[in-house]
């Protein structure tokens, strides 16, 4: 009787232990699915919050940032980003290169030390207009990234986001930037910017990308396939912006920018016109998930096989864009 029992009470935990595998791995499972990757996390909400305030739409502390092209709208501008990168806890690094002139940057460092970055960037300038497309879109699209890149875990690269100061006068801002950097020696992996992600009539969500050096055209596309996001993307040759200036100092580049070679662009460009009311956010929405997929994955050190061989820009349509002295 006894040698019965014992069976018995044998068979029930094992049947137990059983019962409670099951539901471990039910729950790993289930906190799988649930996982969200950091491009889910882009709030289109905070995108249009944020570009409100850029482009002179809402006010930010009693004050209206109505242009990014003097040099105080320009101070205007700076003192709203850092506002809002200092509320999330960054601490803002200051590169003056000139009396008139200053790029801001902030760091998110790797959860594994190392001396390797990879930077993304935005001029945050306009011409003497509101400037909501160029470049309110970009600039919000990194600040979106502050918001979101920040608790990424795992991370194998540092982070580095940038604003450009003095696009329109012709790169002067990334430029300066790109040369400081050089002269630090500072290893960057490459370096991704944004100009002009605003505009959409044709709502088909098309991302031109813009002179991807080495394998980075590739890489867009296979994060782009991976992460399920599956936005048409076209390459371009098109420059005249702040990867040019990156590229010319011997760094990686790429840039991300709305149809601008395919001619669904914006019809305000330059104009005073170019304002939040004329602002298409689903193609910003689209960008900024891109960009936050990519750069995500370069930080978490995902490869994917990349077998083609790399093409010429000049084989591509392009584009230029036009600078302005005030």
């Amino acid at each position: 009787m006894k040698k019965k029992i014992s069976i018995i009470s044998t068979l029930i935990i094992i049947y137990s232990c059983s019962i409670n595998t099951n539901n471990n791995l039910e729950q790993i499972k289930t906190l799988s699915t649930i996982k969200q990757n950091p491009e889910d996390l882009v709030s289109v909400q905070r995108l249009k919050n944020n570009l409100a305030v850029l482009s002179g739409n809402s006010p930010f502390e009693e004050t209206i940032i109505s242009e990014r092209g003097s040099i105080e709208g320009r101070r205007k501008t700076r003192e709203f980003l850092s506002k809002k990168l200092s509320e999330l806890g960054y601490t803002i690094e200051k590169h003056s290169y000139r009396k008139n002139g200053e790029n801001i940057y902030v760091k998110i460092m790797a959860d594994i030390p190392t001396d390797e970055y990879i930077l993304v960037g935005a001029h945050m300038d306009s011409v003497k207009n509101a400037g909501a497309n160029d470049n309110g879109t970009g600039s919000t699209a990194v600040l979106e990234l502050a918001y979101i890149l920040k608790n990424l875990k795992n991370k194998k690269l540092n982070i580095i986001l940038a604003w450009f100061d003095e696009e329109e006068l012709g790169l002067i801002g990334s430029y300066e930037m790109a040369k400081y950097f050089k002269k630090l020696n500072l290893k960057i992996n490459s370096v991704h910017t944004i100009d002009m992600m605003g505009w959409d009539s044709n709502k088909n969500n098309l991302i031109e990308i813009e002179r991807p050096d080495g394998d980075l055209w590739e890489y867009y596309q296979a994060v782009n396939k991976a992460h399920n996001l599956n936005f048409p993307l076209r390459r371009t040759n098109s420059g005249s912006t702040d990867h040019v200036a990156f590229r010319e100092n011997g760094f990686k580049s790429v840039g991300l920018c709305e149809e601008w070679v395919g001619g669904d662009t914006t019809p305000h460009y330059h104009k005073k016109s170019d304002t939040y009311e004329n602002i298409h956010f689903n193609i910003l929405e689209s960008g900024t998930k891109l960009l936050a997929a990519v750069i995500s994955d370069l930080s978490l050190g995902v490869n994917y096989p990349i077998k083609s061989k790399f093409i010429p820009h000049d084989q591509f349509p392009g584009k230029d864009r036009h600078f302005h002295k005030f």
